[in-house]
């Protein structure tokens, strides 16, 4: 068993708009939870008797709220956020597994760092966790937000962000986009290139390299302001971003000797070995010979089955979240990857 597992009891639940809301939770064990802003949890559903996996992003942020929470808005159709929307309630527990995800602040951020926060509709929830992070553990640091909604009402964290708008006026800037505004005295306005172009020009320091940005939304949103980013001279090094729809992986990549190969896991104290054999996934093959390596999105975008290869060669099908840094230091993602060789790999046991 690599892959741990935590129960959680929902303490509180707080409505944050008609159609999302925050689950405040506590490990039953008693256990400290230990996570990063940016991160998200991966909870396990029994429902109809089938086991479903689900990721929500963590709006609390670590040494500012006492207790984690998860906030979740409803997706048409969707039928894990209508469950816990409609069905779950203060006291009921939820299994889940050890935070993670690499949509986290920066080790390199200091008061010289220009930080640009780009979110749309639900993809405020892990960018609020970053920004009460940022401002509250790195004095100094300028963090501009950039948050595009359909209307007011839908506009998750209005209030707090309002708050904090005043609370940090000396470096914080919210740039409020509402397509759809219900008041009169507000125009219309939806983000496109020339007016993030325009706004990063504007907010940038002197020394662009210094600049990080932070991108959660819709596909067609992020897209967008990757585009512009990189289009602007800035390095893909420079952002991060965070999933919410996960697409079919691709084929795999073609690997000219298909022979079994052998895997070698370590995790802690642990030390399992499997074969696999191609076309299959490093973390297929685990699971179906009952070895529960962790896992999510199953898609190469939520690095929850992140690991070291410690030895050998793995090619990916693809890689939506891991930078040229990680990749440097030997970091794969396991559902997404496939063996060239017999291969050696470390898991975090968190």
């Amino acid at each position: 068993m690599i892959s741990q597992v935590l129960d959680f009891r929902i303490t509180k639940i707080i409505p944050e708009t008609h159609e999302a809301s925050t689950f405040v939770l506590e490990e039953i064990g008693g256990k400290k939870v230990f996570y990063k802003a940016g991160q998200f949890i991966t909870f396990i559903f029994q429902l109809n008797g089938f086991e479903v996996r689900r990721s929500y992003s963590l709006s609390s942020a670590p040494g500012v709220d006492k207790q984690i929470s998860i906030t979740v808005k409803r997706v048409r159709n969707g039928q894990v956020s209508r469950y816990l929307l409609d069905h779950c309630r203060a006291g009921d527990i939820l299994t889940a597994l050890a935070p993670s995800g690499k949509f986290v602040p920066d080790k390199q951020i200091t008061a010289q760092s220009d930080i640009f926060l780009l979110a749309a509709g639900s993809g405020i929830i892990p960018v609020y966790a970053l920004l009460r992070d940022i401002l509250h553990h790195s004095p100094g640091v300028s963090v501009i937000l950039v948050y595009q909604n359909h209307t007011e009402r839908d506009t998750i964290f209005r209030k707090e962000l309002e708050q904090m708008a005043i609370q940090y006026a000396h470096r914080f800037t919210w740039l409020d986009f509402v397509s759809v505004p219900h008041s009169p005295l507000r125009s219309s306005r939806r983000l496109n290139n020339e007016q993030l172009e325009t706004i990063i020009s504007e907010k940038v320091g002197i020394n662009r390299s210094n600049a990080k940005f932070f991108v959660c939304g819709p596909t067609a949103f992020m897209r967008m302001c990757q585009f512009t980013i990189l289009l602007m001279g800035f390095d893909e090094e420079q952002i991060r971003k965070e999933f919410f729809v996960i697409d079919e992986p691709p084929p795999p990549p073609l690997i000219e000797d298909i022979r079994p190969r052998r895997v070698t896991v370590h995790a802690g104290d642990q030390m399992l070995t499997f074969t696999i054999e191609y076309p299959q996934t490093i973390l297929q093959s685990a699971l179906d010979q009952s070895i529960a390596l962790p896992y999510s999105c199953r898609g190469g975008r939520c690095s929850t089955c992140v690991a070291k290869c410690l030895e050998g060669e793995i090619k990916m099908s693809v890689n939506d979240v891991l930078t040229q840094n990680d990749l440097a230091q030997g970091l794969v993602l396991t559902c997404v990857g496939y063996a060239a060789s017999d291969i050696e790999l470390a898991f975090d046991n968190k």
